[in-house]
C-alpha cells in the first residue's frame, strides 16, 4: 500500500473535469444504489469486531456488506445521461495512463461504506483515485506483518493509492481493506498486470510539469 501525490496538471485536469461531469448529472438517486448490510451501521463493517468476524468464514473475495451507487447500475438504468460518463471512464480512461481496463466506478453517498474484503477474486495491481466531497471519511487495510488496522483519513479533493491483491493461495499478499464515508465520496480503480507500467504512470502523475 503505497499513497500518490498528483502534481501532474494534465491528470488533475481529467480527475477534476471526471467529479464535474458527475455531478453535472443525476447521482443523487437512490434507484440506483446497490445495498448489503444494515444502512444505519455502516462503520461496524469497517471495525476489527467485523474483520475477525469475516475472517472466520468463507471468504470468495468480494464484499459482502456494502451501501453505495455503482457507475455500471446508472448507465444500465438510464442509458441517455449515464452511459457516455461510464463508456470513457470504463473504457477510455484506463489506456489512456497506461493501464489495462478499469475495476470500479462508484460513488458513496453520505453514509456509504464498503465492508472488510480483500479482492483475491481479481489479483492485480491497482491504483485507486479517490475524491471526498469535505473529507470526511476513511479507508482501512490491514498490515499483515503488524496484524494492525492502519485508517487513512479522506482528503478533501482528490487521493490516490495503489496495491497489490493476492491470490487467495497467497495469504502474505491479501489486502483486507474497507472504507466508509459520511459525506459524498467517488472512487476509480484502474488496473494493471505489469508491475513497470504501474511505476511507469506513477512517475507521470507524481512529475511537477509547471
Amino acid at each position: 500500500m503505497a499513497e500518490i501525490v498528483i502534481n501532474n496538471s494534465y491528470y488533475n485536469n481529467k480527475l477534476n473535469n471526471l467529479i464535474d461531469e458527475f455531478y453535472s448529472l443525476d447521482y443523487d438517486n437512490m434507484d440506483y444504489n446497490t445495498i448489503s448490510g444494515d444502512l444505519d451501521n455502516g462503520e461496524y463493517y469497517c471495525s476489527r469486531e467485523y474483520l475477525n468476524d469475516i475472517m472466520s468464514r468463507s471468504h470468495d473475495g468480494y464484499p459482502d456488506a456494502y451501501y453505495n451507487s455503482s457507475i455500471s447500475n446508472a448507465s444500465e438504468k438510464n442509458p441517455s445521461d449515464w452511459k457516455k460518463f461510464y463508456e470513457y471512464y470504463k473504457y477510455e480512461f484506463p489506456p489512456e495512463i497506461g493501464a489495462k481496463h478499469n475495476a470500479l466506478l462508484n460513488y458513496y453517498p453520505p453514509g456509504g461504506f464498503i465492508g472488510w474484503h480483500t479482492n483475491w477474486n481479481a489479483s492485480a495491481y491497482q491504483m485507486l483515485f479517490t475524491y471526498s466531497l469535505d473529507g470526511n471519511g476513511y479507508f482501512n487495510y490491514l498490515d499483515n506483518k503488524t496484524n494492525e488496522i492502519v485508517t487513512i483519513p479522506d482528503k478533501k479533493g482528490w487521493q490516490c493509492r495503489w496495491f497489490h491483491f493476492g491470490k487467495k493461495d497467497d495469504p502474505d499478499n491479501h489486502c483486507w481493506h474497507s472504507a466508509y464515508t459520511s459525506c459524498d465520496r467517488f472512487t476509480m480503480a484502474v488496473k494493471f498486470d505489469d508491475l513497470n507500467y504501474l511505476h511507469d504512470v506513477i512517475e507521470d502523475l507524481t512529475s511537477n510539469d509547471d
